[in-house]
């Protein structure tokens, strides 16, 4: 009889150290996510936000490519930089919320995305050469 209930509070005591230590795995879980939640809402707000188009959902999801194992696109060439800046040109600001769809189609080879992100790096450069001088 006392062996059965020191059997028993034995069972009791482990089971409840196997419940803390899966609840510390858990809040570990928890924390790890959270904590990669906000890496990534800090980079996205730190991109420039999202567009109106883009859901929170999709601007977080957790793509399988990285920065590093995206394919590449080959540098802009001369002739779709060319373009680029023709289109730059024909469709100012004030030509509403089609610009950069417009933009894109005038270069042809490159998407709105690209072209919106190749406009911000050369923005980028000037700067940077205007602050050397």
């Amino acid at each position: 009889m006392l062996a059965r209930i020191l059997f028993i509070k034995v069972k009791n005591l482990q089971s409840k150290e196997g419940n803390d230590l899966k609840s510390k795995v858990n809040d570990d879980a928890f924390e790890n996510f959270e904590r990669s939640q906000k890496q990534r809402i800090e980079s996205v707000e730190a991109g420039g936000g999202i567009s109106s188009r883009d859901t929170l959902n999709s601007a977080l999801h957790d793509s399988s490519e990285t920065p590093d194992t995206k394919k590449k696109k080959p540098a802009w060439t001369a002739d779709e930089q060319k373009l680029l800046e023709e289109g730059l040109k024909k469709f100012p600001q004030s030509s509403g919320p089609e610009r950069w769809d417009n933009i894109a189609k005038l270069v042809g080879t490159r998407s709105k995305k690209e072209c919106m992100r190749r406009y911000k790096e050369l923005v980028e450069q000037i700067k940077a050469k205007k602050a050397k001088k």
